[in-house]
């Protein structure tokens, strides 16, 4: 069932749910209201026949006309003595003859129903002094209230009938107004799917509604999209030229080996040497590639509290032996507590250090600085720098600032994709500053203290 059709259901189930009973209630106490009123009415003409006329006129025989001038229509009036005898007895309705008297030395006065039809008796005491020696019987047909309370139903009934027309008019108005928006949604949604083109949905401006707030999701959601698939091509198209290279090449280097190898032993060994090269950076490339498939994919973290502290000389004392240039460690604290992952964090420290040996001139120089929530690491080189209009770049996969360099010194352009995806897993930041000939700056922050969600060792 369409949500249009469930909403044009609801809102007439709720109109009907609320008028139905709503008629009942008035018709009830409207009804009370008249039944009541015509009581009142025959009290009073029963109270107006004694008060004005004496007991013994009331009774005496074949004084009918007396009661003939209080006589209303569709009304029976007479006087019953205490034997319940009819003294005398007025009546433009021959229905109620038939209806047998009855003395009553209290006032009763109610609703009854005699031969089908709704009659209402009033019986009044007639007493001379203190004794009571008769009864004044007033039955009447109530038609002038049938014929009201017939109206009321009728005019009851055409109301309802007003009001569901007029509510299933507004219903389909309203869920015409509601859902053809997202209907056209709908529609462009299945286009998109048929024909894999991002496209987005068309947003009125002028109404910030749940439906323009769905369009403006849905349009983010397609940005996102378009830009991962972007991301996704040039990947694939960075990754197979990477492949590429190296598989040109080694396939060089066969095809020579095939023809002169076995003549030329130097060019054997050259060859050799080369195929093994590009195979253990083709074998690289593919663990980092493998590593940033895991990093985008994965959302928890094995957390655990150590000393950043430690965890930095544990890494310099790892990288000093392979270099000659000198790696500096200054702290404002022996010890800097952090909760985060500590493998991650290690290789993180790895990956600027390991650029800044490869490209430093003398020395590096690495900062901990500590502040409230966040632990600050500063690794600071004299190398060559890196131009300002390619620091924006810098964290792209597969990018470098000078490819021929980064070939001779094995780099693949992923080391800082794989940092700054580590970063954020952290929820932290990394940034970098340089300038040619003027030495590069690494600054990451980290939070001190977990606030994401993780599974703890």
């Amino acid at each position: 069932m369409k949500i249009k059709t469930k909403a044009f259901l609801l809102s007439f189930g709720l109109l009907a749910s609320i008028l139905i009973p709503l008629f009942f209630v008035i018709y009830y106490f409207y009804s009370q209201y008249e039944i009541e009123e015509e009581i009142e009415s025959l009290q009073q003409t029963a109270n107006e026949i004694i008060s004005h006329n004496s007991s013994m006129d009331l009774l005496q025989m074949e004084n009918n006309p007396l009661l003939n001038a209080y006589l209303p229509n569709h009304t029976l009036i007479r006087t019953i003595d205490p034997s319940s005898a009819v003294r005398n007895q007025v009546s433009n309705s021959n229905e109620f003859a038939a209806f047998p008297p009855q003395f009553m030395n209290t006032p009763q006065a109610y609703l009854d129903r005699f031969q089908d039809e709704a009659i209402i008796i009033v019986r009044s005491p007639i007493t001379s002094g203190t004794e009571i020696v008769g009864t004044l019987e007033i039955i009447s047909e109530p038609r002038e209230l049938e014929q009201s309370l017939y109206h009321l139903i009728m005019i009851t009934c055409l109301v309802a009938l007003g009001a569901i027309f007029i509510s299933i008019s507004g219903s389909l108005l309203l869920a015409r107004l509601l859902f053809s928006p997202l209907s056209r949604m709908i529609t462009i949604m299945k286009e998109i799917e048929t024909s894999m083109e991002i496209r987005k949905l068309p947003m009125n401006r002028k109404s910030k509604d749940e439906l323009y707030h769905l369009a403006d999701t849905f349009n983010h959601m397609m940005e996102r999209i378009q830009m991962s698939m972007r991301k996704q091509r040039q990947f694939i198209s960075d990754a197979s030229h990477e492949f590429k290279t190296s598989l040109t090449i080694i396939e060089g280097y066969t095809s020579l080996l095939q023809r002169w190898g076995y003549e030329k032993i130097d060019l054997c060994t050259e060859a050799i040497a080369a195929v093994h090269a590009e195979s253990i950076r083709m074998k690289h490339i593919t663990y980092q590639l493998l590593e940033l498939a895991e990093l985008d994919h994965e959302s928890k973290l094995s957390l655990s509290v150590f000393d950043l502290v430690s965890l930095c000389r544990e890494t310099i004392q790892l990288l000093q032996p392979l270099s000659t240039k000198e790696i500096r460690l200054f702290t404002p604290s022996p010890i800097l507590e952090i909760e985060a992952d500590r493998l991650q964090i290690h290789q993180l420290l790895l990956i600027p250090l390991d650029n800044a040996l490869k490209y430093a001139k003398q020395r590096i120089d690495v900062h901990l600085e500590s502040h409230p929530s966040h632990l600050y690491i500063r690794i600071l080189d004299d190398g060559i720098g890196i131009p300002s209009d390619e620091l924006p770049f810098i964290f792209e996969r597969f990018y470098r600032v000078d490819r021929s360099r980064s070939r001779q010194t094995g780099g693949s352009g992923l080391g800082l994709a794989i940092a700054k995806s580590i970063v954020e897993l952290h929820q932290g930041t990394i940034q970098m500053k340089s300038e040619r000939n003027q030495g590069t700056e690494v600054i990451i922050a980290l939070p001190r203290k977990k606030t994401f969600n993780s599974s703890k060792n």
